[in-house]
């Protein structure tokens, strides 16, 4: 997992890399191919690494003391494009990015912990731009 966490936070600064996984998410890419990517920038990881990063639960909400004091400004993704959103009826990599970690600024999902077991939430998607609106699964998945 170390080795993904760091592919994942190199991907957030480095364009090019980052340019590669759209085009790879874009087209709905095989856990083979993320991998190959990786390795061409020295990250080694499996299948079943990959597939268990992608399940792991989005870390969201409240940031300690040490998250607090690193952060040194804002960061905005604009990842709509009204060619390929306005066909949308769920939640799509264009949606989030990478495993999930660059979520269009248009993107908002509210979970319920009350609506399914842990981990399993039902949660509210919506595209501010109006895409789609719809519960479904944490991970976008429709009920």
């Amino acid at each position: 997992m170390e080795q993904i966490k760091a592919f994942i936070e190199k991907a957030k600064t480095d364009s090019e890399l980052m340019a590669k996984l759209d085009a790879a998410g874009a087209r709905n890419a095989a856990a083979t191919e993320v991998i190959a990517i990786a390795a061409e920038y020295g990250f080694i990881f499996t299948v079943q690494d990959y597939e268990q990063a992608k399940a792991a639960p989005v870390k969201m909400g409240e940031l300690n003391e040490e998250e607090l004091d690193s952060i040194s400004g804002g960061w905005s993704e604009d990842r709509y494009d009204p060619k390929v959103c306005k066909n949308l009826t769920r939640v799509k990599y264009e949606c989030v990015g990478f495993m999930a970690g660059c979520w269009c600024d248009h993107y908002r999902r509210v979970s319920n912990p009350a609506g399914g077991a842990p981990g399993n939430f039902i949660s509210r998607h919506d595209c501010v731009m109006g895409a789609f609106s719809y519960e479904g699964r944490q991970n976008g998945d429709p009920l």
